[in-house]
């Protein structure tokens, strides 16, 4: 996903406030096609698994019993 390791870096480090300041290698879109499925892939995935949190969650403090 990133670059290099100094991207790395900057990135992790907590003193930027602003986007401005970040490098612009950072908002591309991966160079190869197997790259741009692979983030894809992993933002469904995340997408997916964060949904399925919410609904543990709502169904727990909801008192909701799934029966299967």
């Amino acid at each position: 996903m990133f670059p290099d390791r100094k991207t790395y870096r900057m990135l992790s480090d907590f003193k930027r406030k602003s986007m401005k300041g970040m490098p612009a290698d950072f908002f591309l879109p991966p160079p190869t096609k197997a790259g741009l499925w692979r983030e894809t892939a992993a933002l469904v995935v995340g997408c997916y698994a964060f949904i399925i949190v919410l609904a543990i969650i709502v169904a727990l403090t909801q008192d909701i019993i799934v029966r299967v």
